[in-house]
């Protein structure tokens, strides 16, 4: 959690607070670095530096909310501007209220100085931000949110495909044959993208389901939506639909770009992966790939 304000004690009593939220008052939008300075006469003995950014006057509630919260917790927020675009783009389309769940590369990432990232945020009200602590299975911001192929993966909370929910992906294989989405200690539920041609979904049963796609081509982006209904699942590819295939299971995923016991790690970028508790329309599922 990150520092909100200073408060000087003598003898227990409060005589001086500084608090960040009256700073943040007196500035201009965009971003600023506040910087802390603790000295013994001419001497500096230590410092904190903390960086925030001021939402523009005119943003949607929900984006200064969301800023707040990142900058809070010291993450950065990549493009303020267009996480206010999705807010606006998701109350306009009426689909706000029926979000999940909404991790975007442009979006909240807390990251290091080479940008590998511990954590991504959630925008959905769900606050559910994926997470990688361990240093060596962290991925790396770039344009999107690189996996390595190797062991690089993102944990979250559950994301429950299940009647009405459409699961949204904007990703870039570099390689095929790897798993974009899996389930913690299951090597039984994953999204599969098999071959250049072919992308599998696996559900809590164990059933399979085996779609064939136009040619997928390594460093291409590419908008995946999958929608569960009362019969089935279909798949639908930069908009397009691949046509449903039956079930009766839901799938439940936790782990993004790798299932468990690790294996078949993803190679790529991931832009962004949102759920929705509804059904998407067509031209719902084209705004979202025009963000």
């Amino acid at each position: 959690m990150g520092i909100t304000k200073y408060i000087v004690k003598v003898d227990g009593v409060q005589t001086k607070i500084l608090d960040l939220s009256d700073i943040k008052s007196g500035l201009a939008s965009g971003a600023h670095t506040i910087t802390s300075e603790a000295w013994n006469e001419s001497t500096l003995i230590s410092t904190q530096t903390r960086n925030i950014t001021i939402a523009a006057a005119g943003y949607e509630a929900e984006t200064t909310s969301y800023i707040n919260r990142v900058n809070t917790d010291t993450g950065a927020v990549i493009n303020e501007a267009y996480i206010d675009t999705v807010y606006s783009q998701l109350k306009s389309d009426a689909s706000l209220a029926n979000l999940l769940f909404w991790m975007d590369s442009k979006g909240g990432i807390k990251k290091d100085a080479s940008n590998f990232i511990s954590k991504t945020y959630d925008l959905s009200s769900s606050l559910n931000d994926p997470t990688q602590l361990t240093g060596t299975a962290q991925p790396v911001l770039n344009t999107d949110v690189v996996f390595d192929g190797s062991d690089d993966s993102l944990n979250s909370s559950f994301l429950t495909l299940s009647i009405g929910t459409t699961l949204y992906i904007k990703f870039t294989p570099q390689v095929f044959g790897r798993m974009l989405l899996g389930l913690n200690g299951s090597t039984a539920v994953y999204l599969y993208l098999y071959s250049s041609t072919g992308i599998r979904l696996q559900g809590l049963t164990g059933a399979t389901l085996v779609w064939t796609v136009p040619t997928m081509v390594a460093g291409t982006e590419y908008d995946l939506f999958m929608q569960r209904s009362s019969t089935g699942y279909t798949l639908f590819l930069n908009a397009a639909t691949q046509g449903e295939k039956a079930a009766t299971f839901d799938t439940k995923i936790d782990k993004i770009g790798n299932y468990d016991p690790a294996g078949f790690a993803y190679k790529g970028g991931v832009n962004k992966i949102a759920l929705f508790n509804e059904i998407l329309t067509t031209t719902k599922m084209n705004n979202l790939i025009a963000l």
